[in-house]
């Protein structure tokens, strides 16, 4: 029989003598294998040691490992093509199925528990391998916890049976691995005492005294200052048998849905698919019920997330915990069956919530990701009537915010209806602008809930009490002023002191007693959270740091309560219905209010001290998947002062935050970060700053962390970065001549990639600037030279490279040399696949074009059709906006002016949506060419106009010359003329060729129409 010992350093035997296995990794399979209980997924297993292989390489180093593993090991490995299992006698193991066992005694638990803090697998590790060694952490930090509860258990075993030295040792083990567990202390001193060692316990008072002010800045509990008493004076006494822990009854005891019926009204008037219904109110008036009233009364399938405050940098939480909950229903999987999405949507899903699909390998694109959750709700909507309701909207994430805007603008022909809760929002937040926006576009209906009115108080009182509703109601009226919460809570107050029982009574005598004087809700809280003993108040502040929703496990460890205690905590709260519970080990804040009145009782030092207890509980429990809740780690470390561990993880989450195109999230995450980063690495975390930003649209924002960047750059070529990408961000502000002051001079002891992004950017400036298009190209050529001798081809910088060449022939006039160009793009990108597909659209789009400028209509047609399909099944929503004007124009060639409008119409609501004022501009002008060709001359000036004052102002120099071209036909002549020479300026700077001989054409026609006038 195989045998292996976890605890230690590890072994392997067969029949008490070692076996070996020569290679680590090998082992750490093996070690894997033993601490589970149950078979392991091959799949499991492939992703924690070869992460980063291909998966057919992945599978073959799986195979030898297992053949080298059977050789030593024989049948004790059992391998199918789905399962792997090590059928062997593991330590492990059996102390956690004496554990399990409740009738487990002494002698068996004594034999299973390691002596001492003995670590798990002590000294094996594999330093190359990431994912092993947050698993075997997690697992290290698991055992411990388990083993601490084994030898606390023995300890009770211990001393009923009467040996009070073994009890005592067995304690002492247990606080050797967690010495802040103030009830288990108070046990060692209690039976150190009882052993007569009263020196003993008083020092360990002492110790565990300085221990608390130290780690959490409390005091010891009035009950541990009580038995050091009894110690100092002798007065301790046995105990008796202990008080057996109670599991309150968790029944509902709410009011009765009353007094909103206009509201609920108001909200059925108003729901229509594309409209956000907005229920705005203070806290406690109310909100919640009245959303979840009318979710019930609408029917179909109702979807909640939840924001959270101390939850606002974690990127898209209330949709993940939407989605989450969604399919954790049991109807999830035929649902799910009927559904009919792409696989890229499903990948990008998966970028969200991993349980829905593998997460795409490409890289993060916000639009992309909207559009998937926007198919996905659109698509489950046509199944059945779907409502999402997001609570607490004012502590949404700037991402999801971002989302509901563009998933309201994609559903206005659907069966889904988006209702939100919020507080008023505040002036200049993300949620005002959202607000603002959507009002303008009528897609938000506000319904403001007040206090309830005295009949609704009335029918309150009737349900809880028909005999004596009048004088409860007076009383409740008076003393609530309408607000539901506090309603709730005074009900509360009387049914625990006894004069409202659950069949109606009221004694009369005790209501008139009652102060007729309206309550504060934090009068009401605080009067609720006196009650509580120390232990539930320790655990009620540990909560209020992790936030609405919290995990046992967390709260209990910062709060420092062993397990046992921390239940007894628990389930006080739970009978105080100050928590409720949501699912598995988690449980939630009856209401936010009761968190903030508990904030308030609690000192600034105390509460930093709380947010690192929190922050080393996350850290340690969630070992083996920090991505999760590595900005809720970052929060509370930087709540708690520790900037430099902050720092790690604010890193990590905002990594997490970019790889789901969460670009304000990641930004915030960056700049946190930077608050405890090392110098070394400020400048390219300041790169990744300005990066995000510059994805977000905030280009003067993303400068100036370059312009940091550089400042503090501590090597040539952490300038050199800093240079190229602050030369990035100024080119859509149009600052041509900084750019080419900062890539002018490329450094030849640079990387090629580099020399050849100077030169492009160089090019790049040059060409948008217009003043001298052949030292564009011969920039643009230089670079391509740099990249075709780099060992390793950038394909997809190369096809960048051809693709500008081709819009600087075309703006030449050249349309041979720029198709030519196009063509190269198309080509060079469709051989790299993937990693350039931006470039194998836009060179279609381009190409096609063109060729509809040199009259190939028919061409044209069949490229940009591909190009669509192309964009379509790789989700490129950002590019289907230059895509649609293309088609539109090959459209209008074909005289097919309903296809046209419509092409144009779908491009310039997208382009609006996605915030790409360029092709707003370009899309308009096109809207007025359809115009004119339908006769409508004034439409087409409206258009026209329009899109060249949006021209003008984003400096898109090309566009503006061309739509003053095609608005001067239709102005008088005096200002025909001073627009024609205002777009040859712009032509002439640029020596746009084409664009100069539809300036003579038109100036021709205008002055043969100019003659006519005369002659008349």
């Amino acid at each position: 029989m195989i045998v292996v010992r976890c605890f230690g350093p590890p072994q392997i035997l067969r029949n008490d003598q070692p076996l070996t296995l020569p290679r680590r990794r090998s082992r750490g399979v093996l070690f894997y294998l033993a601490a589970h209980d149950h078979p392991a997924r091959r799949e499991q297993v492939l992703s924690l040691f070869w992460p980063d292989h291909e998966r057919s390489a992945a599978q073959q180093l799986l195979r030898s490992t297992l053949y080298a593993i059977r050789r030593v090991v024989g049948e004790a490995l059992v391998a199918d093509e789905e399962w792997l299992a090590l059928n062997a006698t593991v330590d492990l193991r059996a102390l956690r199925a004496v554990m399990a066992d409740p009738r487990a005694d002494a002698t068996a638990l004594a034999s299973v528990l390691p002596a001492g803090d003995v670590e798990l697998l002590a000294g094996f590790g594999l330093p190359d391998c990431e994912p092993f060694q947050f698993w075997l952490e997690g697992l290290r930090e698991q055992t411990r916890s388990l083993v601490g509860r084994g030898w606390l258990r023995l300890a009770r075993l211990y001393e009923q049976r009467g040996d009070i030295s073994a009890a005592l040792a067995a304690l002492d083990t247990t606080l050797a691995l967690d010495p802040l567990q103030e009830d288990v202390q108070r046990d060692a001193m209690r039976l150190a005492y009882l052993k007569g060692d009263r020196v003993g316990a008083i020092r360990r008072f002492e110790r565990l005294r300085d221990l608390l002010d130290q780690a959490l800045g409390v005091p010891p509990m009035r009950e541990t200052q009580a038995l050091y008493d009894a110690i100092i004076t002798d007065t301790l006494v046995a105990p008796g048998q202990p008080a057996m822990r109670f599991r309150p009854a968790l029944t509902n005891g709410g009011l009765p849905f009353l007094g909103r019926d206009d509201e609920l009204a108001r909200l059925q008037a108003e729901t229509r698919p594309g409209r956000l219904l907005l229920i705005e109110g203070v806290p406690g008036i109310g909100k919640t019920r009245l959303a979840e009233a009318f979710l019930t009364r609408r029917g179909g399938l109702g979807i909640t997330g939840i924001a959270r405050e101390l939850e606002q940098n974690l990127p898209y939480h209330p949709i993940r915990m939407a989605l989450a909950a969604l399919i954790s229903r049991p109807e999830w999987p035929s649902w799910r069956h009927s559904l009919h999405l792409a696989a890229i949507w499903w990948g990008e899903l998966g970028r969200l919530l991993p349980d829905l699909a593998p997460p795409p390998v490409e890289p993060p694109d916000e639009p992309r990701l909207w559009e998937a959750v926007t198919r996905f709700l659109l698509e489950l909507a046509r199944q059945m009537p779907i409502t999402l309701l997001i609570d607490d909207l004012q502590w949404a994430d700037a991402s999801t915010l971002g989302l509901l805007g563009y998933l309201l603008r994609r559903s206005a022909e659907s069966n889904l209806v988006l209702i939100a809760t919020a507080r008023p929002p505040e002036p200049r937040s993300a949620l005002a602008r959202l607000v603002q926006a959507l009002m303008r576009e009528d897609r938000l209906a506000r319904i403001v809930i007040d206090r309830l009115a005295p009949s609704a108080i009335l029918a309150i009182s009737h349900h809880l009490s028909p005999a004596f509703a009048h004088p409860l109601a007076d009383w409740l009226e008076q003393s609530a002023e309408g607000n539901p919460y506090i309603i709730a809570e005074l009900v509360r107050y009387a049914r625990a002191s006894g004069w409202l029982t659950a069949d109606g009574m009221v004694d009369l005598s005790a209501l008139s007693a009652q102060p007729i004087v309206p309550q504060s809700v934090y009068h009401l809280i605080a009067a609720r959270l006196s009650r509580l003993s120390e232990q539930a108040r320790r655990m009620l502040d540990a909560a209020v740091a992790v936030g609405r929703d919290f995990d046992f496990a967390v709260v209990a460890r910062a709060a420092a309560l062993s397990e046992e205690a921390a239940l007894d905590a628990l389930d006080e709260l739970l009978a105080a219905r100050l928590v409720i519970p949501i699912a598995d080990s988690r449980f939630r804040f009856d209401h936010s209010l009761t968190m903030e009145v508990a904030y308030r009782d609690v000192g600034e030092l105390r509460h930093r001290m709380l947010h690192r207890r929190v922050g080393e509980a996350l850290e340690t429990l969630y070992r083996d998947r920090l991505d999760d809740v590595a900005g809720q780690i970052a929060f509370h470390f930087a709540e708690g002062g520790l900037r430099e561990r902050a720092f790690t993880y604010a890193l990590r989450a905002a990594e997490r935050a970019a790889a789901l195109a969460a670009w304000p999230e990641a930004a915030e995450l960056y700049s946190q970060a930077l608050r405890g980063a090392p110098a070394a690495q400020r400048s390219s975390i300041l790169i990744k700053l300005g990066e995000v930003r510059l994805q977000s649209g905030a280009a003067t924002l993303a400068a100036d962390a370059f312009r940091e960047a550089m400042a503090v750059a501590q090597t040539p070529r952490d300038t050199l970065l800093a240079r190229l990408a602050l030369a990035r961000a100024l080119i859509p502000q149009g600052r041509y001549a900084e750019v080419i002051e900062l890539v002018h001079r490329p450094d030849p002891s640079a990387h090629p990639k580099e020399q050849a992004t100077a030169l492009f950017l160089w090019g790049t400036a040059l060409s948008l600037e217009g003043a001298d298009l052949d030292a564009a190209a011969e920039r643009l050529l230089a670079a391509e030279q740099v990249l075709r001798s780099c060992p390793e081809a950038d394909c997809a910088a190369l096809a960048q490279v051809y693709f500008e060449l081709g819009n600087i022939a075309a703006q030449q006039g050249d349309l041979d040399v720029a198709i030519a160009r196009y063509e190269m793009s198309q080509q060079i990108a469709d051989a790299a696949g993937n990693e350039a597909m931006t470039w194998r659209v836009l060179a279609r789009n381009n190409q096609a074009y063109h060729r509809l400028l040199r009259g190939e209509i028919a061409t044209a047609e069949t490229i940009i059709a591909a190009a669509l399909n192309l964009a379509e099944e790789w989700g490129l929503l950002a590019l289907q906006p230059y895509l649609l004007s293309t088609a539109g124009e090959v459209a209008l060639a074909q005289a097919d002016l309903v296809t046209a409008t419509t092409r144009f119409q779908q491009g310039l609501s997208l382009a609006n949506q996605l915030g790409i004022p360029e092709r707003v501009a370009g899309l308009t002008a096109n809207l007025g060419l359809v115009a004119l060709r339908l006769g409508d001359a004034t439409r087409a000036v409206h258009y026209l106009s329009t899109a060249l004052a949006q021209a003008d102002n984003l400096g898109a120099r090309h566009l503006a010359a061309q739509i003053r071209i095609w608005l001067a036909p239709l102005l008088p002549v005096t200002e025909a003329q001073a627009m024609l020479a205002a777009a040859q300026a712009l032509a002439e700077a640029g020596g746009r060729r084409r664009l100069l001989e539809a300036i003579a054409e038109v100036r021709n026609a205008l002055t043969g129409r100019e003659t006519e006038t005369r002659v008349v």
